[in-house]
């Protein structure tokens, strides 16, 4: 899903970038390549960056917050709060 860069301070896509130049444009977690097959689900890796502490709205994030994670880990380290958010919407 794309980014809504409205919800996230005006100096992210630089911050972005920064991150990614970090991890060598690969994910910090498994290694794979932006850009390339990932090993595991074939599918094309577009890197994000996450915010450890679920937090997009927390605009002074210190960079060692902030990961860059493939969709597979990305959505692995969300898992929970997916699930949470499924319930409460369950719930309504």
């Amino acid at each position: 899903m794309p980014c809504d860069y409205r919800d996230y301070p005006p100096d992210w896509k630089e911050r972005r970038s920064k991150i990614l130049t970090r991890a060598g444009n690969k994910c910090e977690w498994c290694g794979v390549e932006n850009y390339k097959p990932h090993p595991i689900t074939g599918s094309r890796v577009i890197l994000t960056v996450a915010h450890l502490d679920h937090d997009k709205e927390n605009w002074s994030v210190a960079d060692d917050r902030l990961v860059a994670l493939c969709q597979r880990c990305h959505l692995n380290y969300d898992r929970g709060r997916h699930i949470e958010n499924r319930i409460k919407r369950r719930s309504k």
